[in-house]
């Protein structure tokens, strides 16, 4: 009995391993925006099997791409209280095994949605793959302050996954949820520095509130959220997708980050932390508010 503890114990932690190294909570924050994309391009259309193997081939390649990131990023994530029980950090998954279980989900990704989506949608799974692999980590992370800026173009590739997988093909709508996410990125990001800014300083990365100061980070989370939540209303007018439901949550929610926002401008050396997490947290709850109106709206 305690040897069959053991081995189940073994098997569990074995387990923890390998989703812990792929960050599963933000894959399931991308699943929602790549559902989101494919219940607003074909509403109520999408066979089950579809969006199942949709978003399983999306959880692949994000998978694939968080563990590469970790990989790369070993040595930084060892200086950052933030990161340092990470799995290659801590010796629970060797460098060398992680390349090859990264290499396989990659793979895997590709295979699943070519066999059962399609390929335009493998293609854009695998862009944002590689975007973020090459591009933001390799790149840009260590190099510049806009590191997130451009960076975060991989993670606003999800929704013209979804997109691309009901129909086909990519559409203005769909480059427009886009171009809604990149503008999301920067304020989540440099609200996620403010509160981590001594591990950011201690690692050396050059993110913008480690390079300009806390009130640079603020004053660009304010003017992004501020652009965002003005693009989201296009969706309603003059793009058209979405009706009154979707645009009176996309104004309260909106102005509300706004609000937030704003506040941090003038308040945030009352406890940059604080505020901080406050931007960050509400960035997520904004966005999944924003995505699951759009799908409810334009299903009723």
């Amino acid at each position: 009995m305690a040897t069959t503890t053991a081995m189940e114990r073994s098997w569990r932690d074995v387990l923890s391993v390998h989703v812990s190294v792929t960050k599963p909570r933000i894959i399931v924050l991308i699943a929602l925006t790549t559902w989101a994309g494919m219940g607003i391009a074909a509403p109520g259309q999408s066979p089950a099997a579809l969006v199942f193997f949709t978003l399983l081939g999306t959880a692949l390649s994000v998978a694939s791409a968080h563990t590469f990131n970790a990989y790369l990023e070993r040595d930084i994530d060892a200086l950052m209280n933030r990161t340092k029980r990470r799995p290659l950090v801590v010796g629970t998954m060797e460098p060398s095994y992680a390349i090859r279980y990264a290499a396989v989900l990659a793979v895997l990704s590709f295979v699943v949605m070519v066999w059962k989506v399609n390929l335009l949608a493998a293609l854009l799974a695998q862009l944002g793959l590689w975007f973020y692999v090459g591009v933001y980590t390799v790149l840009l992370k260590r190099r510049t302050p806009h590191n997130t800026v451009i960076g975060g173009i991989a993670g606003s590739i999800p929704p013209l996954i979804g997109w691309a997988a009901a129909t086909g093909r990519i559409d203005a709508a769909a480059i427009m949820l886009f171009i809604i996410m990149v503008m999301w990125q920067p304020p989540h990001f440099f609200a996620l520095s403010l509160f981590q800014l001594e591990d950011y300083r201690r690692a050396g990365i050059p993110m913008l509130a480690v390079v300009s100061g806390p009130g640079a980070a603020v004053r660009q989370i304010f003017w992004y959220t501020t652009a965002m939540v003005i693009l989201s209303l296009t969706l309603y007018y003059p793009i058209g997708i979405t009706g009154p439901l979707y645009l009176a949550v996309a104004l309260a929610a909106g102005l509300y980050y706004i609000y937030l926002a704003g506040q941090a401008v003038y308040r945030y050396q009352e406890s940059i932390d604080g505020w901080g997490k406050r931007l960050f947290r509400y960035s997520m709850v904004y966005l999944a508010v924003l995505f699951i109106a759009m799908v409810i709206d334009v299903r009723v």
